[in-house]
């Protein structure tokens, strides 16, 4: 599995490396955002709440953001890179897909998989769908991807 997940960084991280983007701002720091307050419930669920993280490092929210920015750039250029590489190659997602998806996430959850769907609603569902694709976007890279 770390295997695995080395070599789609690398093919991702080359891919990046060629790709010429300009990411306005505000979709670095919605991303910015979204990291930290994923950082903060991982790490609630040690017992550590973000202002005692902050206490222990001598961090304040701004600097902690700050240094997530890299990793938030990284994010969007490669979601943005596979949602192109899935465009340009017609990669789909079948409702089997889908639906193979929403079944882990009731295991996941312990619940019927239609509770699932009804859940998700038809916002939320495009979005596993998207991850979906670029997952299967992952897939295609790695797969075609040739040493150098």
């Amino acid at each position: 599995s770390a295997a695995k997940n080395a070599k789609e960084d690398k093919v991702i991280e080359a891919i990046i490396a060629d790709a010429k983007m300009d990411i306005p701002a505000a979709m670095v720091a919605t991303q910015q955002r979204q990291m930290a307050d994923d950082f903060a419930q991982r790490i609630q669920m040690q017992g550590i709440s973000i202002d005692q993280y902050f206490q222990f490092t001598g961090l304040t929210r701004e600097t902690f953001l700050e240094q997530m920015k890299p990793q938030a750039e990284k994010r969007i250029k490669s979601r943005l890179v596979l949602e192109a590489v899935a465009k340009a190659e017609n990669i789909t997602v079948s409702e089997e897909d889908f639906d193979k998806e929403v079944a882990k996430m009731a295991e996941m959850y312990q619940m019927e998989a239609d509770k699932v769907k009804e859940l998700l609603g038809e916002k939320h569902s495009a979005e596993v769908k998207k991850d979906i694709t670029v997952r299967k976007a992952v897939e295609f890279v790695v797969a075609n991807a040739k040493e150098k």
